[in-house]
């Protein structure tokens, strides 16, 4: 019995240590921009291991894309990883997407 917890232990700490190791992936992030009155909405993908790391990618694109503007607004709408969950049947390389 003591034996199993500990081994439920071990897994959950190698389970952790697993995530933190993950590799980059990509990020979809929405995102509205403010400038002199105007608003621009935005889709990217951004690449990052984490929240932290897609947050300083989007900082250098902002910087990038307006480097001329003295000062932005910046709404994010949605920053999430992007899922995939490919179903082979769905594509017809032939012809279109079919839902």
């Amino acid at each position: 019995m003591q034996q199993d917890k500990l081994q439920l232990m071990e897994g959950h700490w190698e389970h952790g240590t697993t995530q933190e190791e993950e590799s980059s992936r990509e990020w979809v992030v929405e995102y509205r921009v403010d400038v002199d009155n105007i608003s621009y909405h935005h889709l990217s993908m951004i690449e990052g291991k984490n929240l932290q790391t897609v947050q300083a990618n989007l900082f250098a694109e902002l910087r990038e894309e307006y480097s001329d503007s003295e000062r932005i607004d910046v709404t994010v709408i949605r920053m999430e990883p992007v899922e995939t969950h490919v179903i082979e049947r769905h594509f017809d390389t032939a012809s279109a997407y079919q839902p």
